[in-house]
């Protein structure tokens, strides 16, 4: 049987905070937590679809968690289109140094095709 399926995420950024929130208290989210996965997504760069291409996954206190699109997308002055997205949860199987300039921790989502 293979391994399931792990993801790096950032541990920084919430749809209901904005792309720099912090959700965290030092130290968390911590190895074995469950987890709220998001998704950030450029969907247009110059008015050309970029979905699916140009992403990253961030975490959440699990009871934050949610599934499909948050919102509509939102237009940026750089000529691009950004959207959030929920992806369920997931359990955290490894956390970075924290020493490291920007904290990410590996994620076992429970509903890979979420993602």
């Amino acid at each position: 049987m293979s391994e399931p399926r792990t993801i790096t995420a950032k541990t920084i950024g919430t749809p209901q905070g904005g792309l720099f929130d912090n959700p965290w208290p030092p130290d968390f989210p911590a190895v074995g937590q469950r987890v709220a996965i998001f998704v950030y997504e450029v969907t247009k760069v110059d008015g050309e679809n970029t979905t699916g291409t140009i992403q990253t996954f961030h975490v959440g206190p699990a009871e934050t968690a949610s599934r499909g699109a948050i919102g509509t997308d939102h237009e940026l002055p750089q000529g691009i289109a950004v959207a959030w997205r929920g992806c369920g949860t997931g359990t955290v199987v490894q956390v970075s140094d924290s020493t490291r300039r920007e904290r990410t921790c590996e994620v076992t989502p429970e509903d890979a095709g979420l993602l």
